[in-house]
């Protein structure tokens, strides 16, 4: 199906041309996320939030309680996460997508209420794991820092400025650094404007 829709690397902003599509029912297959891990006939449909509040955002390092063991040890601002075997009956209908994403994100923040702005999409198939992921960028802003880490694989999770968060985008694993490297547009596509400037 991207093939149809147009493969790209790294991040696209074209996220009213791909989400449609990738979300549909009828183009969404449940595997259990063993085989899908080895399986790069498929790529898991990843939810990635970015928190916001402020001029600051929510980072965290990646635990080795994490499922994700290539990801081990490094900075993330991306919170969601693989839809679930509990999500399998959500596949039958077009709100399976969004209906996983919120359920992910509860699971790994302190929130009660998920409102959202999907911004782009993300395809990078230079690292193992990004070869068979998809993501989805969301933008979610918060009024406070009181957002915790529910998950064992979210480790140290804390809001710190944007700026400072760009300054040193090696320790990041690579969607992160991604969307550090576009922050202002994806921001400004969220209509997020009271962080303008924050990035630079």
């Amino acid at each position: 199906m991207l093939e149809d829709l147009g493969v790209f690397q790294g991040i696209s902003l074209e996220v009213e041309r791909y989400l449609p599509k990738i979300t549909s029912a009828s183009q969404l297959v449940y595997l259990n996320r063993s085989e899908a891990e080895q399986d790069r006939r498929y790529k898991q449909l990843i939810p990635y939030v970015l928190i916001i509040c402020g001029d600051k955002v929510l980072r965290y390092r990646r635990g080795k309680a994490g499922q994700e063991k290539r990801l081990h040890g490094l900075y993330s601002i991306g919170i969601g996460g693989h839809i679930s075997e509990e999500d399998h009956q959500l596949f039958s209908n077009d709100r399976g997508y969004q209906e996983g994403m919120r359920r992910e994100l509860m699971e790994e923040v302190a929130i009660d209420e998920v409102k959202e702005t999907a911004v782009a999409v993300i395809n990078d198939d230079s690292t193992e794991v990004g070869y068979v992921h998809f993501g989805v960028v969301h933008v979610m802003q918060v009024a406070k820092e009181d957002v915790a880490g529910r998950d064992s694989g979210i480790a140290a999770p804390e809001f710190v400025p944007i700026a400072e968060a760009m300054k040193d985008p090696a320790g990041y694993e690579s969607w992160s650094r991604l969307c550090l490297e576009n922050m202002d547009i994806l921001l400004a596509r969220a209509g997020v404007s009271t962080v303008e400037g924050a990035a630079r």
